[in-house]
């Protein structure tokens, strides 16, 4: 692992999103951290710094921080890209969702303020007086409707509570610009992908998470894009394609990993 000052930590670090953000961070000269509940064993020569961390667990998450910055030093990026989603048992019966699935699924979405809490001393070292400081939470629409479907209530339930601390934590450190974002890939229509985009999207996510990254100041929190890729590369000339999928809700996957 390098010895670059600059470090992120990535709390749901799975194969799909936290993959390829990881990638796309440890190529720019990061040291890149990453938390789930289930990581691999650490080696002398990895790439990345493996922590555990369970993300429905306050004292979890506190633990987690302060590992990295034992190991790694003041975090100056955070990428909460954890979520968990609890179906009813009995479809479209809302109220057949365990209680206690149900507060678990409102932990995972207040974690996101634990992170951010435990990440402001980083963000306010010295060390990062010159480096970028961003917090990321990996979004999608639920939280802009009034109605979600009950097999996506929970999650919903855990990203309008992300919003409502991004928006807030955004305006509120405006000043020191420690900017904040809860980032949506949408269709073309602005709903939800399909699952197709959303299987191929991994590249988009890292790409658009490095840009916000690197703005130079605060731009809106609400930051919704479409799958791109680029598709080749001839005589330095990009070009650039748009992917188009329709919304298809019921497409939507039903069960999602908790991380």
């Amino acid at each position: 692992m390098s010895s670059s000052k600059l470090v992120a930590f990535i709390l749901g670090a799975g194969t799909h999103i936290g993959s390829a953000v990881a990638a796309q961070l440890r190529e720019k000269g990061y040291r890149v951290a990453l938390g789930s509940r289930n990581p691999k064993p650490i080696s002398d020569d990895d790439a990345y710094l493996s922590v555990k961390v369970d993300v429905q667990k306050r004292e979890s998450i506190e633990e987690a921080f302060d590992t990295v910055l034992q190991k790694l030093g003041p975090v100056n990026v955070v990428i909460y890209n954890a979520a968990s989603v609890a179906p009813p048992p009995t479809p479209d019966d809302l109220l057949t969702i365990p209680v206690e699935a149900y507060y678990d699924a409102a932990s995972v979405g207040l974690g996101a303020f634990t992170a951010a809490q435990k990440a402001l001393p980083s963000f306010r070292n010295e060390i990062h007086r010159e480096h970028p400081k961003a917090f990321i939470v990996t979004g999608n629409i639920l939280p802009f409707s009034q109605y979600s479907p009950p097999a996506y209530h929970t999650l919903g339930l855990q990203k309008a509570l992300q919003t409502r601390f991004i928006a807030t934590a955004a305006k509120s450190y405006e000043s020191e610009n420690f900017q904040f974002y809860f980032a949506t890939l949408v269709s073309k229509e602005g709903g939800i992908p399909g699952p197709a985009v959303f299987a191929s999207s991994a590249e988009t996510h890292a790409q658009v998470y490095w840009n916000l990254i690197n703005n130079a100041k605060q731009e809106d929190w609400d930051h919704r894009y479409e799958f791109v890729i680029f598709l080749f590369d001839i005589c330095s000339i990009h070009l650039l394609f748009f992917f188009r999928f329709t919304i298809d809700g019921n497409k939507f996957p039903v069960e999602a990993e908790k991380l």
